[in-house]
């Protein structure tokens, strides 16, 4: 426990997997950013510029969730996990730019967005499960948990 501020939550390191790590909105965030980085490298060295500006929005998504949930308080966690929401929509941008300019193929687009959709629906799940642990007069409530049972996909495994 973070004696500075009661916090529940487990400290980052020491061996065992970061507490953030465990979340599945970070881990869905993470698998993303990983597969766009294949797609990246496949891209012409003239559109470095897309890949660079890809990767920044499709890293700052899980990198955001971790840095967050390293913060002391729940509303700070939740500026941050709204800034992860945003780096998303701009990386649903990037796919469909993709998209549209044949640089992906329909296939890949379809994976692409079906990942994208699968990480959103837990990001947003997540959001609403912080938002629910901030009481209205700002004093922290209990740890924060990932509840999986909130969850609804409708992306076809």
């Amino acid at each position: 426990m973070r004696q500075e501020t009661g916090d529940k939550r487990p400290e980052t390191g020491g061996g065992g997997a970061a507490g953030h790590a465990k979340l599945e909105a970070f881990q869905y965030a993470d698998d993303l950013a990983v597969e766009l980085f294949a797609v990246t490298r496949q891209l012409p060295p003239d559109l470095r510029w897309l890949s660079s500006q890809l990767l920044r929005a499709a890293t700052s998504v899980p990198a955001n969730i971790a840095e967050g949930y390293a913060r002391s308080s729940k509303r700070e966690f939740l500026q941050f996990l709204s800034i992860s929401r945003a780096s998303l929509a701009e990386v649903e941008y990037f796919i469909h730019f993709m998209n549209r300019t044949g640089l992906i193929t329909p296939e890949q687009h379809k994976k692409l967005g079906a990942q994208r959709r699968a990480t959103a629906q837990r990001l947003h799940g997540f959001i609403k499960y912080v938002r629910s642990k901030v009481s209205s007069d700002g004093k922290k409530t209990d740890a924060i948990y990932e509840p999986k049972e909130e969850y609804v996909s409708d992306v076809e495994n």
